[in-house]
């Protein structure tokens, strides 16, 4: 847009001068049939710069506010300040709705007495039911899932966290002149917790038992020391930092 913008304006200016030089290359012409005297000769040169100047006033008047409007909105929208805002928000959506996003109850299987040999025959007829099994007999099961927590953290190219760490540097110049030390120290715990989620969020789901077997509906292990819950708790710190961080703006 401010390319279009300029070249209107270059046109314009083009146009002007053209406008110019063919009154002042009109006036020998007129010369051979009448000199015109000093004072209309004035007041051509007067109306010829009196054009120019309303035309240039009138199209940096248009083009100004137009300008200046785009450049509010692309201020309140990129503003490394609320670039921050935004991925601290995120996180604490996640942090929110935790079990919702790292559980996953798509599956359904057999129930395990079904698959004991004394109960073959019923097992064959509820096959032949819907062709695998009668589902009215299956059981809700769960996984647990890294997707959408990997999505939050940024690390797949997704959400407001990506390259957050560059957006932190460039929002320097809206710190607290007092408080550059302590910006500086919280990206470096921010950027440490940041990274022991993304490597512990890769981990659980490929090696927490959770991720891998099946579990009841409601009947997760709670397990204080699994990738997941490590990951969880790396967050809540990059968030806190964050908190911390978006206190020293000024």
């Amino acid at each position: 847009k401010k390319y279009l913008q300029k070249m209107r304006v270059i046109l314009i200016s083009s146009i002007i001068a053209e406008a110019i030089m063919s009154v002042h290359s009109f006036q020998p012409q007129r010369q051979s049939f009448r000199r015109p005297s000093p004072l209309a000769m004035n007041r051509r040169d007067w109306l010829v710069k009196s054009t120019a100047s309303i035309l240039t006033t009138q199209t940096i008047l248009a083009i100004k506010p137009q300008y200046s409007n785009a450049a509010q909105q692309q201020d309140s929208s990129s503003s490394p300040v609320q670039l921050i805002q935004d991925g601290r928000d995120a996180l604490t959506s996640l942090l929110d709705n935790w079990e919702r996003a790292t559980v996953d109850c798509t599956f359904a299987d057999v129930p395990r007495e079904l698959l004991e040999a004394k109960n073959k025959e019923l097992l064959l007829e509820k096959a032949s039911t819907f062709a695998l099994f009668d589902k009215s007999t299956s059981v809700e099961t769960c996984k647990t899932t890294n997707r959408i927590v990997r999505d939050y953290l940024g690390v797949t190219g997704k959400g407001p966290m990506v390259g957050m760490d560059k957006k932190l540097r460039k929002a320097l110049d809206y710190v607290d002149p007092d408080r550059l030390d302590d910006y500086v120290a919280e990206i470096e715990e921010f950027s440490q917790s940041m990274s022991k989620a993304a490597s512990l969020s890769y981990t659980a789901g490929v090696a927490d038992v959770d991720s891998v077997n099946n579990f009841n509906k409601g009947e997760q292990n709670k397990d204080e020391n699994s990738n997941l819950e490590q990951t969880r708790r790396a967050i809540m710190d990059a968030k806190k930092s964050m908190d911390r961080i978006l206190d020293m703006f000024v």
